[in-house]
């Protein structure tokens, strides 16, 4: 974990309300994983009070890029930065994403914003070519849909439910999930996910049901960051469990729902 200063090399807006921006701090990029998480001061030192938490989108040499959903005070501040602006960084925290054993095949499940930490976690993977990945997206519709291009881009075979039906299936991922699970016998894939609660509760059944190996990213309110204020703390079968520190990965059946 260190604290620097980083570089913003652009911040803009790629959806409606949804903005991508790229920081250039090298002791911070190549330290970090995927699935691992930074915060950033998103004003001056009194207003907001508290760092922002993001998951690394990308990492990329001495660079990395942060995909973010303007919600309230701190992103909205976010979006008034430009390139060349100087930015405070805590980083890299928490424990990203394990590494699959052998060659198994991979599932990466993602809904809405929680896209954001698993385009990371894809590139990575990408590097042992003997894997066949899929990944499913989630969103409300198409306007909020995010990330397709990029996978895709990626030669990555990726599947799309909206609970609309504007874009892909009109389901949840997690059934778009069940149904690749069925069709593809016998198909024993790592489960990797990030979103909403009930989507990872979702994953996590079809896991349980099929005897597969899930884990997920879990989307918290983080306060400290570094497992100070226990503000994020989540009940496992080893006991509480604090987001920031001991996640924001987890295996899903040590959960209890």
């Amino acid at each position: 974990m260190k604290q620097a200063k980083g570089r913003i090399l652009s911040n803009k807006e790629v959806k409606p309300g949804y903005y991508l921006m790229a920081i250039k701090c090298p002791p911070v990029a190549r330290a970090a994983k995927p699935g691992q998480f930074l915060t950033i001061r998103c004003g001056n030192a009194t207003e907001p009070l508290l760092r922002r938490p993001f998951g690394f989108h990308r990492i990329s040499g001495d660079a990395f890029y942060v995909l973010y959903k303007v919600l309230g005070k701190g992103t909205r501040a976010l979006t008034s930065m430009r390139a060349g602006d100087n930015i405070d960084i805590l980083g890299p925290l928490g424990n990203g994403f394990p590494e699959p054993k052998g060659k198994k095949d991979i599932v990466i499940v993602a809904g809405g914003i929680g896209v954001a930490p698993l385009a990371a976690l894809a590139e990575e993977l990408l590097k042992d070519r003997k894997r066949d990945i899929s990944v499913i997206i989630g969103a409300r519709d198409r306007k909020s849909l995010l990330c397709r291009e990029h996978f895709e881009g990626l030669g990555i075979k990726t599947m799309v439910a909206t609970d609309d039906g504007s874009c892909g299936k009109k389901c949840f991922a997690s059934d778009v999930l069940e149904e690749l699970i069925a069709v593809r016998r016998p198909f024993i894939p790592v489960i990797y996910a990030c979103g909403p609660g009930p989507m990872i509760k979702a994953v996590a059944h079809v896991a349980k049901k099929r005897g597969l190996e899930a884990y997920g990213s879990f989307e918290e309110y983080i306060a400290c960051g570094v497992g100070a204020c226990l503000g994020c703390a989540i009940k496992t079968k080893s006991g509480y469990k604090l987001v920031c520190k001991d996640g924001p990965v987890f295996n899903l059946k040590e959960m209890i729902w």
